[in-house]
């Protein structure tokens, strides 16, 4: 009968599948994601801080933009941007709009700042409606953090020379790239600390508009050059829409959002707006409670190992773990490389645990896989490229840091706490107890009380194969015991060694003559059966057509070989390992020259063209060296007369006319070669 918690837990995984294949689909389309004749326009309007849930939407916004291939993108800014937005969140943004092939577009409205301010900047194209006010990217107020530093302004001179990199890099990337003085104002805006006039400058008698920073009017004026009108922008600085017109840093001022289908060209009709869904609402509660899913995940998983068999713990562990990497996904941080990374990490340490302790290999990979993964899971890059994108990795480092001492230190409490619990102790593994309390408790043997050390130095005879568990007969007595890991077979005399607690350990005598082993033979001829039956699978796929059923038993066999092998001893894995390496492809490229020489081969494959058997006519071969006329143009085929006879010839590659005199120059088979006769 099935339990109530193993049906609940069944319930549970079915639950989690659905979900994780119902979000990548929804995430892919969207409401947008109808048909409409003509371009395909697909918007998003974003109102206030660029929060999670906008983000979310963004990011979803871009990938059903890509999967449709659509006209635009339109990111719709209407009073957007607000201090405490995350950088990395924000950063992961802007690094996937300047990825997408799709065109984008920025229609402003109201206040744009911060977040949205550099959304804006990055996009293909900008608009703006009147009442547009535009800039502050980076906020000029000292946080918190700067003011606790023991250098502040420092502290805040670093801030803005991170943020002008930052948005340098941008800007490069940007295609097409700003004008230089559009450029000018899009650094002021990361950097309040640089002041800009603009003024009409006179130059060798010629006047133009111009952006310039303080630092440059003196050289200027050394040169030659005049300021005329000069005006002081502000700092931080913030553009209206008609600044941002004139200075080039946006393609121009709409009256109206329904006038960008005229200025783009495209169908208003073929607009679609992408609404909100209850997978970005799931992003706002997944950002507070990723850290602690993180941590409660590594924690189930570790009752999961405390407790027998599969149960609910293991799937909700690995559950949470889901969850807290599919929030890095939804905000565009993770990608499924790196969810994939992750779960592969754990796969590895399981291994490392249960199938292969102490090779060591499989645990560090899976702990630099699960490093990897979770690093990679909060940021939008690699490797760092500014000194942002530094202080971002070092933070990341710090927090997986925390997250491991802290998952370390609350295992260890439930390592020891969880066990003594009423309701736990009945579900736990309970762990060996000390040699000391089990010499001195019942060995449940028939012996009494301390009377299992007595054995100690006696032989006796091994009434069943020891491998290396099993039992011996000693005065007329049968104990259950365990050899140093020997393979012992029945009737060898062997010797108690020590007592451990209820373990009793023996090992075959010196002068015993050697057992033959029988059981580690058998070991070893199934690990040879297993790699003998992979191999013929695998020249059976290539032979049948099985659409990969004989391929799948084929790759079951040989991995279960290795796994026997392991069992048996790690050198021997490690050499089946080696011994299936090299004769899996020398055994599949046997096959393939195998293959066309068998019935099934000759009839399968396509034969090559053969050589046509043409029988060559005499009375052609006395053609060489006559001459004759063409009677049709060589190109450089046709045809030639010679002694009145129409004999079809073709040229070496010149092109002929009729009546051109030519000479037979040489007769394969029935082809006649012909030249232009000197």
């Amino acid at each position: 009968m099935i339990s109530p918690f193993r049906r609940l837990a069944s319930w549970f995984a079915l639950a989690l599948v659905a979900l994780c294949a119902a979000l990548p689909a929804q995430g892919a389309a969207g409401p947008g994601s109808q048909q409409a004749a003509g371009p395909r326009v697909l918007s998003i309007t974003i109102r206030g801080k660029l929060g999670t849930t906008e983000l979310a939407r963004c990011h979803r916004l871009l990938r059903a933009a890509d999967a449709a291939d659509s006209s635009f993108v339109v990111f719709r800014l209407d009073d957007a941007g607000s201090q405490g937005e995350s950088v990395s969140d924000v950063q992961s943004l802007l690094d996937h709009v300047q990825k997408t092939t799709v065109p984008t577009v920025a229609v402003l409205s109201g206040r744009v700042v911060h977040g949205a301010a550099a959304l804006a900047l990055c996009c293909d194209r900008i608009y703006c409606l009147p009442r547009a006010d535009w800039g502050e990217v980076e906020k000029p107020e000292q946080d918190l953090g700067e003011l606790l530093s023991g250098a502040p302004d420092a502290a805040t001179e670093a801030r803005f020379a991170a943020a002008r990199a930052a948005m340098a890099m941008r800007l490069q990337a940007r295609d097409p790239k700003l004008r230089p003085d559009a450029e000018k104002l899009a650094l002021a805006m990361a950097d309040p600390r640089m002041q800009l006039v603009a003024a009409t400058v006179r130059l060798g008698g010629v006047e133009r508009q111009q952006v310039l920073e303080r630092s440059e009017i003196a050289p200027l004026q050394a040169a030659g050059g005049k300021l005329l009108g000069e005006r002081a922008l502000t700092r931080p600085l913030v553009l209206s829409a008609a600044e941002a017109e004139e200075f080039g840093l946006s393609q121009g001022t709409l009256q109206s959002f329904d006038q960008l289908a005229e200025v783009l060209a495209f169908d208003r009709a073929a607009l679609a707006e992408l609404a909100g869904s209850w997978v970005e609402d799931m992003v706002g509660w997944l950002e507070l409670l990723q850290p602690f899913l993180l941590v409660a995940g590594f924690l189930l998983l570790i009752v999961e190992v405390k407790t027998p068999g599969v149960g609910l713990p293991g799937l909700l562990g690995a559950a949470f773990l889901l969850l807290a990497m599919f929030h890095g996904y939804l905000v565009g941080l993770a990608d499924v490389a790196e969810i994939v990374v992750f779960f592969l990490g754990i796969v590895a340490i399981a291994v490392e645990v249960f199938l292969l302790p102490g090779t060591v290999v499989f645990g560090a990979v899976g702990f630099l896989c699960l490093a990897l993964a979770l690093v990679l899971s909060r940021q939008s890059f690699v490797l760092p490229r500014t000194e942002a994108e530094e202080a971002l990795l070092l933070a990341n480092l710090g927090g997986l840091t925390l997250l491991l001492a802290a998952t370390m230190a609350l295992g260890a409490v439930l390592w020891r706490v969880l066990p003594k619990v009423p309701w736990f102790n009945r579900v736990f593994l309970a762990p060996p107890a000390p040699a000391s309390a089990l010499a001195s408790a019942g060995s449940g043997l028939g012996v009494g009380d301390g009377g299992l050390t007595a054995y100690v130095g006696r032989v006796g005879v091994a009434a069943t194969v020891l491998r290396p568990t099993g039992a011996m007969a000693i005065d007329g007595e049968r104990l259950d015991v365990v050899t140093e890991g020997a393979f012992v077979e029945a009737g060898t005399p062997v010797r108690v060694l020590y007592v451990q607690g209820a373990r009793i350990v023996v090992a075959a005598e010196a002068h015993a003559p050697p057992a033959d082993r029988a059981g580690e033979r058998g070991s070893v001829g199934l690990v040879l059966l297993l790699c003998v039956t992979g191999l013929l699978l695998l020249v059976a796929e290539v032979v049948f057509v099985s659409f990969g059923v004989i391929a799948t038993a084929a790759a079951i066999a040989l991995l279960s070989a290795i796994f026997v092998a392991f069992q048996q001893s790690v050198a021997f894995g490690v050499t089946i390992v080696a011994v299936e390496a090299v004769a899996s492809p020398a055994v599949l490229s046997f096959a393939f020259k195998l293959l066309p020489k068998t019935r099934f081969g000759k009839a399968m494959i396509l034969s090559g063209p053969q050589a046509a058997a043409t029988a060559e006519d005499p009375a052609l071969r006395a053609l060489v060296g006559k001459a004759g006329d063409t009677v049709s143009p060589l190109r450089p085929a046709g045809f030639a007369r010679f002694d009145g006879v129409r004999v079809d010839v073709v040229t070496r590659g010149e092109m002929l006319d009729v009546g051109c005199p030519v000479v037979v120059l040489d007769v394969t088979g029935n082809r006649v070669v012909v030249a232009r006769k000197p």
